[in-house]
Protein backbone atom coordinates (compact mmCIF):
# COMPACT_ATOMS: atom_id res chain seq x y z
CA UNK A 1 0.00 0.00 0.00
CA UNK A 2 1.20 3.50 -0.56
CA UNK A 3 2.13 6.00 1.81
CA UNK A 4 1.20 9.54 1.08
CA UNK A 5 4.03 11.25 3.27
CA UNK A 6 7.26 11.03 4.99
CA UNK A 7 8.71 11.50 8.62
CA UNK A 8 9.99 14.75 7.44
CA UNK A 9 6.73 15.80 6.16
CA UNK A 10 5.30 14.97 9.11
CA UNK A 11 7.83 16.99 11.11
CA UNK A 12 7.07 20.11 8.75
CA UNK A 13 3.40 20.22 9.25
CA UNK A 14 3.32 19.98 13.13
CA UNK A 15 4.59 17.53 15.08
CA UNK A 16 7.71 19.17 17.18
CA UNK A 17 11.36 17.31 17.08
CA UNK A 18 11.24 14.59 19.73
CA UNK A 19 7.56 14.10 20.25
CA UNK A 20 7.25 10.77 18.41
CA UNK A 21 6.73 7.94 21.12
CA UNK A 22 9.44 5.68 21.18
CA UNK A 23 10.41 5.00 24.45
CA UNK A 24 12.58 2.27 25.56
CA UNK A 25 11.79 -0.36 28.96
CA UNK A 26 13.85 -2.19 30.94
CA UNK A 27 14.53 -5.73 30.69
CA UNK A 28 13.52 -7.59 33.21
CA UNK A 29 15.39 -10.53 33.08
CA UNK A 30 17.82 -12.66 30.35
CA UNK A 31 18.03 -16.23 30.24
CA UNK A 32 21.50 -17.12 28.98
CA UNK A 33 20.26 -21.09 29.05
CA UNK A 34 17.36 -20.17 26.88
CA UNK A 35 18.82 -16.48 25.21
CA UNK A 36 15.48 -15.01 26.12
CA UNK A 37 14.83 -11.50 27.15
CA UNK A 38 11.80 -11.44 29.82
CA UNK A 39 9.58 -8.11 29.24
CA UNK A 40 5.95 -8.52 30.16
CA UNK A 41 3.48 -7.81 27.68
CA UNK A 42 6.54 -6.55 25.07
CA UNK A 43 3.99 -6.19 22.35
CA UNK A 44 6.56 -7.00 19.87
CA UNK A 45 5.61 -8.50 16.37
CA UNK A 46 8.27 -11.71 14.34
CA UNK A 47 10.63 -9.01 12.81
CA UNK A 48 9.62 -5.94 14.67
CA UNK A 49 13.15 -3.72 14.67
CA UNK A 50 14.60 -3.22 17.96
CA UNK A 51 17.60 -1.62 19.63
CA UNK A 52 19.17 -2.52 23.02
CA UNK A 53 21.40 -0.08 25.34
CA UNK A 54 22.58 -0.47 28.89
CA UNK A 55 21.43 1.85 31.32
CA UNK A 56 24.43 3.74 33.53
CA UNK A 57 26.42 0.73 34.80
CA UNK A 58 24.72 -1.88 33.60
CA UNK A 59 25.77 -4.13 30.05
CA UNK A 60 24.74 -5.36 27.19
CA UNK A 61 24.45 -9.55 27.03
CA UNK A 62 27.36 -10.49 24.38
CA UNK A 63 27.44 -10.26 22.03
CA UNK A 64 24.82 -7.57 21.54
CA UNK A 65 26.32 -4.04 20.89
CA UNK A 66 24.44 -0.74 21.83
CA UNK A 67 22.63 0.78 19.22
CA UNK A 68 22.74 -2.27 16.42
CA UNK A 69 19.27 -2.84 14.38
CA UNK A 70 18.47 -6.16 15.75
CA UNK A 71 14.82 -7.99 15.01
CA UNK A 72 12.50 -9.31 17.31
CA UNK A 73 11.69 -13.12 17.88
CA UNK A 74 8.74 -13.71 20.20
CA UNK A 75 8.44 -16.39 22.18
CA UNK A 76 5.60 -15.19 23.73
CA UNK A 77 3.63 -12.29 25.27
CA UNK A 78 6.90 -12.46 27.81
CA UNK A 79 9.50 -13.64 26.62
CA UNK A 80 11.63 -12.92 22.95
CA UNK A 81 14.59 -13.49 21.33
CA UNK A 82 16.87 -11.30 19.06
CA UNK A 83 17.63 -12.03 15.56
CA UNK A 84 20.89 -10.22 13.34
CA UNK A 85 18.38 -10.16 10.48
CA UNK A 86 15.00 -10.28 10.18
CA UNK A 87 13.45 -13.99 9.85
CA UNK A 88 17.12 -14.89 10.98
CA UNK A 89 17.70 -17.21 13.83
CA UNK A 90 18.31 -16.23 17.36
CA UNK A 91 21.21 -15.15 18.30
CA UNK A 92 23.17 -17.13 21.61
CA UNK A 93 23.64 -15.32 24.26
CA UNK A 94 27.15 -16.21 26.54
CA UNK A 95 25.98 -13.36 29.44
CA UNK A 96 23.24 -11.84 30.91
CA UNK A 97 23.98 -8.26 31.15
CA UNK A 98 22.63 -5.93 33.34
CA UNK A 99 20.16 -2.75 33.57
CA UNK A 100 19.06 -3.72 29.59
CA UNK A 101 16.86 -1.08 28.36
CA UNK A 102 14.99 -2.51 25.01
CA UNK A 103 13.54 0.17 22.34
CA UNK A 104 10.69 -0.72 20.73
CA UNK A 105 10.52 0.38 16.92
CA UNK A 106 9.32 3.92 16.15
CA UNK A 107 5.45 4.45 15.66
CA UNK A 108 5.77 7.09 12.86
CA UNK A 109 5.70 4.64 10.29
CA UNK A 110 2.37 3.10 11.59
CA UNK A 111 1.01 6.61 12.11
CA UNK A 112 1.89 7.65 8.67
CA UNK A 113 0.33 4.34 7.04
CA UNK A 114 -3.16 4.55 9.46
CA UNK A 115 -3.55 8.49 8.09
CA UNK A 116 -2.41 7.04 3.94
CA UNK A 117 -5.30 4.63 4.37
CA UNK A 118 -8.03 7.16 6.25
CA UNK A 119 -6.91 9.41 3.09
CA UNK A 120 -7.90 6.15 0.52
CA UNK A 121 -11.18 5.84 2.17
CA UNK A 122 -12.18 9.50 1.78
CA UNK A 123 -11.04 10.24 -2.21
CA UNK A 124 -13.10 9.15 -4.68
CA UNK A 125 -12.51 5.01 -5.37
CA UNK A 126 -11.36 5.31 -9.25
CA UNK A 127 -8.18 7.49 -7.79
CA UNK A 128 -7.15 5.55 -5.26
CA UNK A 129 -4.15 4.94 -4.74
CA UNK A 130 -2.55 8.05 -5.93
CA UNK A 131 0.56 7.93 -7.86
CA UNK A 132 3.71 9.81 -6.88
CA UNK A 133 4.44 12.34 -7.13
CA UNK A 134 1.19 13.50 -4.49
CA UNK A 135 -0.64 16.80 -4.79
CA UNK A 136 0.34 19.12 -2.09
CA UNK A 137 -2.64 19.19 -0.34
CA UNK A 138 -2.74 15.36 0.15
CA UNK A 139 1.20 15.00 1.50
CA UNK A 140 0.30 17.80 3.91
CA UNK A 141 -3.38 16.38 4.86
CA UNK A 142 -1.49 12.96 5.64
CA UNK A 143 1.43 14.39 7.61
CA UNK A 144 -0.98 16.62 10.03
CA UNK A 145 -3.13 13.46 10.82
CA UNK A 146 0.14 11.50 11.18
CA UNK A 147 0.96 14.35 13.53
CA UNK A 148 -2.26 14.54 15.36
CA UNK A 149 -2.32 10.58 16.12
CA UNK A 150 1.29 10.97 17.64
CA UNK A 151 0.40 13.82 19.64
CA UNK A 152 -2.55 12.61 20.56
CA UNK A 153 -0.26 9.68 22.31
CA UNK A 154 1.70 11.86 24.22
CA UNK A 155 -1.44 13.58 25.43
CA UNK A 156 -0.49 16.71 24.03
CA UNK A 157 -2.69 17.47 21.01
CA UNK A 158 -4.97 20.52 20.75
CA UNK A 159 -7.45 18.61 18.72
CA UNK A 160 -8.99 14.90 19.29
CA UNK A 161 -8.51 12.56 16.32
CA UNK A 162 -12.02 12.92 15.44
CA UNK A 163 -11.73 16.50 14.46
CA UNK A 164 -8.34 16.23 12.77
CA UNK A 165 -10.18 13.62 10.48
CA UNK A 166 -13.63 15.72 9.71
CA UNK A 167 -11.25 18.22 9.06
CA UNK A 168 -9.26 16.45 6.65
CA UNK A 169 -12.62 14.83 5.33
CA UNK A 170 -14.07 18.39 4.30
CA UNK A 171 -10.46 19.58 3.20
CA UNK A 172 -10.11 16.16 0.93
CA UNK A 173 -14.03 16.49 -0.47
CA UNK A 174 -13.44 20.28 -2.06
CA UNK A 175 -10.21 18.72 -3.70
CA UNK A 176 -11.87 15.67 -4.70
CA UNK A 177 -14.55 17.59 -6.50
CA UNK A 178 -11.91 20.36 -8.07
CA UNK A 179 -11.75 23.20 -5.31
CA UNK A 180 -9.55 24.70 -4.59
CA UNK A 181 -6.83 22.55 -6.90
CA UNK A 182 -7.02 21.30 -10.29
CA UNK A 183 -4.06 19.71 -12.15
CA UNK A 184 -2.89 16.58 -12.94
CA UNK A 185 -3.77 14.70 -10.22
CA UNK A 186 -6.95 16.19 -9.33
CA UNK A 187 -9.95 13.71 -9.99
CA UNK A 188 -12.71 14.76 -12.31
CA UNK A 189 -15.97 15.13 -10.03
CA UNK A 190 -18.62 12.37 -10.37
CA UNK A 191 -21.29 14.86 -11.85
CA UNK A 192 -20.59 18.18 -14.63
CA UNK A 193 -22.82 21.25 -14.84
CA UNK A 194 -24.43 22.32 -18.08
CA UNK A 195 -22.75 25.64 -19.39
CA UNK A 196 -23.97 27.84 -21.78
CA UNK A 197 -21.92 28.68 -24.44
CA UNK A 198 -23.71 30.57 -26.99
CA UNK A 199 -24.32 34.24 -27.23
CA UNK A 200 -26.33 35.92 -24.72
CA UNK A 201 -29.55 36.61 -26.69
CA UNK A 202 -31.36 39.65 -26.04
CA UNK A 203 -35.19 38.44 -28.11
CA UNK A 204 -37.84 40.53 -25.55
CA UNK A 205 -35.46 43.88 -25.97
CA UNK A 206 -34.77 44.34 -22.26
CA UNK A 207 -30.99 45.93 -22.82
CA UNK A 208 -32.66 48.82 -25.04
CA UNK A 209 -34.34 50.24 -21.95
CA UNK A 210 -32.04 49.81 -19.08
CA UNK A 211 -32.73 45.84 -18.26
CA UNK A 212 -30.77 43.16 -17.39
CA UNK A 213 -29.47 41.31 -20.34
Amino acid sequence: MTDYCTASDVYQHGLPRGAAVCSGRLVATVSVTSSTLELDDHGLAAGDAVTLRAEAGGSLPAPLASGVLYYALPVDERHLRIAATQGGTAITLSTAGSRIVLVPPSPLPAAISWASRIIDDMLPAHVVPLSSPFPAIVVMTCAELAAGKQLALTGTASKTIGELVDAARARLTRWGKGVPIRGEHAPRPANLSVSATAAPVDARGWRTYGGIS
